[in-house]
């Protein structure tokens, strides 16, 4: 993909002007406090005018447990859609409103998100831990307590602005287009015209385009967009998947899908053509899809469907023109790419071991702040023991599962969907061997559950039979072997290996 960063998993911001030290803005080991200062009529006024999006003039403190900072002069207000209308609000930062250019630890703006659906109020932090340990581009998040005029307002989860300051922290090049996408951005074309794209006005109570342009407003250039809803929805053959390649990126797409499929996130693109960016990455001259505001996961349900059992091959809203998935899926060689990167990830990143511990410390983290947040309990009277029982065992209005319980029955869901015979090649170990990352990079590791007393022998084919790889039969004085695929092109690959008469037969997906 596309990072620049030296580690996905360790992504560093500088300090912004207001403040030298070390960014501890997104730091999510700790839980820092925010206090707002703000004159009480324009508090008023903010909760009698949901609806404004007018920045009110405020104090802001940023206590990170080691350091104090104060900024005269900020911008306060609601965000959000509906949850504008909840009773514990969602409130956004400005740092500039007032104050222009000025950044703190590097950003303009913070997104203080309440969380008032989620009775764990860690889903949307879940979430998007998750995406980036898939391997997808990171938007920071942690928790924070907000302070009001010195009343406690409750715990509320810290999201990254996705803007230019964002984009240049995870592309390369970061000088391209962003669109942000909400209901209805279908992708549905309505000719070559791009006026015709940005008159679409989406149907939240905001306001404003479908399509929204986050970048290079001025220019307001929606041409190639256009490019590429006309060329999602021609007829899905072979044409198409060789076109709708030099456009869009595909895996990344496919992986994207295959997350939200795996952590029961349906308001999305592929279910409810929902909430999502498109980049348009000068570095490769092709859109990234990027999913965003994931709360609405993990069992969370509003239409009666049980998200944890849904089958992960037909998950797509039937009832809607989707292009953007329903065309890739038609494609066989994207369905089997999907397919394997929700293999890997039920297998690994969603897999208990793996993804339990996460959940433990960040309810540890964020235990005492969430049981003293009374706002918490205004909208569906969740309680303590609410909060506590979220996490294992809960069934009450919106949320059908347990945190927990959700994620063990959609992993057994997902790999019983794809290996119906009861093969499950992504149990590898079962077999004596993992292979791992799949998809993967640059390289591929190979583990065997005992090493091998034979020589090993493998062999990579690609999907055309081609023969694009043979290591040469030497005996390991260990239990894995790394093999570098960097030069392998983007695609699937067959991988045999074989030693002392057994041989193990592999797919995988190289990025």
């Amino acid at each position: 993909m596309k990072l620049f960063t030296t580690s996905i998993l360790a992504l560093l911001l500088l300090s912004g002007t207001a403040s030298a030290q070390t960014n501890t803005l997104y730091d999510d080991t700790r839980l820092s406090t925010i206090y707002i200062t703000i004159p009480p009529d324009s508090l008023k006024l903010i909760y009698d005018s949901v609806l404004s999006d007018h920045y009110f003039l405020a104090r802001f403190v940023f206590d990170d447990n080691i350091k104090r900072d104060t900024l005269e002069n900020i911008g306060f207000r609601l965000r959000g859609n509906t949850s504008r209308y909840s009773q514990k609000k969602s409130f956004k930062i400005s740092f500039n409103e007032y104050v222009s250019g000025r950044k703190y630890q590097g950003v303009k703006k913070l997104n203080l998100n309440g969380e008032h659906n989620d009775p764990t109020m860690i889903r949307e932090k879940l979430y998007y831990d998750i995406w980036k340990r898939a391997g997808m581009v990171e938007r920071r998040t942690n928790f924070m307590k907000l302070f009001i005029n010195g009343s406690y307002y409750g715990l509320y989860t810290n999201l990254e602005e996705m803007e230019k300051e964002w984009l240049s922290l995870v592309y390369k090049k970061n000088g391209g287009n962003l669109y942000k996408c909400t209901y209805p951005a279908d992708l549905v074309y309505h000719g070559p015209d791009q006026q015709t794209y940005k008159d679409l006005e989406n149907s939240t109570v905001t306001g404003g385009r479908v399509y929204e342009l986050q970048t290079n407003k001025s220019a307001d250039d929606y041409t190639r967009l256009a490019n590429l809803i006309g060329a999602l929805n021609q007829q899905p053959n072979a044409a198409f998947a060789l076109n709708i390649a030099k456009i869009l990126d595909v895996n990344y797409y496919l992986k994207a899908l295959a997350l939200d499929v795996a952590t029961g996130n349906w308001d999305d693109y592929a279910y409810n053509k929902n909430n999502y960016y498109l980049y348009d990455n000068p570095a490769d001259s092709t859109f990234d899809f990027i999913s965003y505001d994931p709360d609405n996961t993990f069992g969370v349900d509003w239409f009666g469907i049980d998200w944890a059992t849904r089958d992960c091959r037909q998950w797509i809203n039937t009832g809607m023109a989707l292009p953007l998935a329903q065309k890739l899926l038609a494609i066989p060689a994207f369905f089997n790419t999907y397919k394997l990167f929700l293999d890997t990830i039920a297998n690994t990143v969603i897999s208990p071991d793996s993804i339990f511990p996460r959940i433990d410390a960040m309810k540890l983290l964020i235990q005492q702040a969430a049981e003293a947040d009374t706002y918490r309990t205004l909208d569906y009277g969740y309680t303590v023991a609410d909060f506590n029982n979220a996490f294992t065992s809960f069934n009450k209005a919106h949320v059908k599962y347990g945190l927990k319980p959700f994620l063990e029955k959609r992993k057994e869901k997902i790999l019983s969907q794809l290996h119906p015979a009861g093969i499950d090649p992504g149990n590898q170990e079962k077999r004596g061997l993992t292979l791992f990352p799949n998809p993967a990079g640059d390289f591929v590791t190979i583990s065997f559950a005992r090493v091998p007393t034979g020589k090993v022998t493998i062999t990579v084919i690609d999907v055309l039979g081609k023969t694009n790889m043979t290591t040469g039969g030497e005996k390991l004085n260990v239990g894995s072997i790394t093999l570098p695929v960097q030069e392998l092109k983007t695609g699937i690959y067959f991988i045999t290996i074989e030693s002392s008469g057994t041989i193990y037969k592999e797919k995988f997906v190289k990025l």
